[in-house]
């Protein structure tokens, strides 16, 4: 590994998605290996207090790396969560010379291209086949990809949807968090300021309950969607979630590599309770870890921002 080669892959493995743009890692390189990182500092502890979502975004750039190795002609060593006594240390990669995934160095170019969004999707049905090479995607990480389809259950998750949107927005602690960060001041990380009305916005989402409108938008996006799915695994504990952030990062790179992007509907995720429900009327036998809208947006995306380098990796001489 060259300083060169693991710059550019961690600037790759950085373009993973995460919760309100919070980019919750940290890489520590040294001669040898890659280790992954959590950092709780960029956690979202009222929204997210067990770091689920914070370690599915840790998967999602865990996959990113070894996707640009494989690109560069890399085989990959890959221990998960390797030391018990060091629950933030999520994987320990060695990329060497040798045969790569082709699989995964398919995926590499959609790295760059692939994008949230948080507006509406054309109705354009998705291409033909694509969801099952989705599904086949998710299944290489020990994750299932399931469809919501049918009116009656694209009905049954808007309204599990709908009623966590207006709990969620009720909590002032989830407002004032979710507000944190949107801020003029940012311009690498968290949500654009300037796009959402910045200061103003800010103060009205930490200080007004806006679920009634947050509920009925995501009514609207989740029977209208081209594509509603849930990503879920057998289990429920961190090595699940680090296996669901690589599985839903397949899925995106899959999919953006046919300008096909999503969307985020994580509110019943983050309720005990509508999490329960939601595993019991979608994904029986697994628990559910992330759900997304899929389609081509209908406007263009926001600038990408992203921290640089130096900011969330460190070098460890020889």
């Amino acid at each position: 590994m060259t300083f060169v080669q693991v710059d550019a892959w961690l600037r790759l493995a950085a373009l993973a998605p995460s919760p309100l743009n919070t980019q919750p890692w940290r890489f520590r390189v040294t001669p040898s290996h890659i280790e992954l990182w959590s950092d709780p500092a960029r956690g979202l502890p009222v929204a997210d207090p067990a770091g689920r979502e914070r370690t599915i975004a840790c998967g999602c750039a865990l996959l990113n790396l070894r996707a640009a190795g494989a690109a560069s002609g890399c085989d990959e060593a890959v221990e998960l969560l390797p030391d018990p006594a060091s629950p933030g240390l999520l994987a320990r990669v060695r990329l060497t010379e040798g045969p790569p995934d082709a699989g995964l160095a398919a995926l590499a170019p959609a790295i760059e291209r692939r994008r949230s969004t948080r507006r509406a999707l054309e109705h354009t049905p998705l291409p033909g086949g694509l969801l099952d090479a989705l599904a086949a995607e998710a299944a290489a990480e020990g994750a299932g990809l399931l469809p919501v389809d049918g009116r009656a259950a694209r009905e049954a998750l808007a309204e599990l949807i709908a009623d966590a949107d207006r709990r969620l927005h009720h909590d002032p602690a989830w407002r004032r968090e979710q507000a944190r960060w949107i801020h003029p001041g940012r311009t690498a990380d968290g949500l654009p300021a300037s796009r959402l009305g910045g200061r103003a916005l800010r103060f009205l989402l930490g200080h007004f309950d806006f679920g009634g409108t947050s509920a009925g938008r995501d009514e609207v996006f989740v029977l209208h969607a081209p594509a509603v799915v849930l990503l879920a695994t057998p289990g429920d504990e961190p090595l699940d979630w680090l296996r669901a952030g690589q599985a839903l990062e397949r899925v995106l790179l899959r999919a953006a590599l046919q300008d096909i992007h999503a969307g985020y509907l994580q509110g019943p995720l983050q309720l005990p309770d509508l999490r329960e429900r939601l595993a019991a009327a979608f994904t029986p036998g697994r628990m559910p870890q992330v759900c997304l809208r899929l389609g081509r947006p209908v406007d263009p995306p926001d600038p990408r921002r992203r921290r640089p380098v130096a900011e969330f990796a460190e070098f460890v001489p020889a």
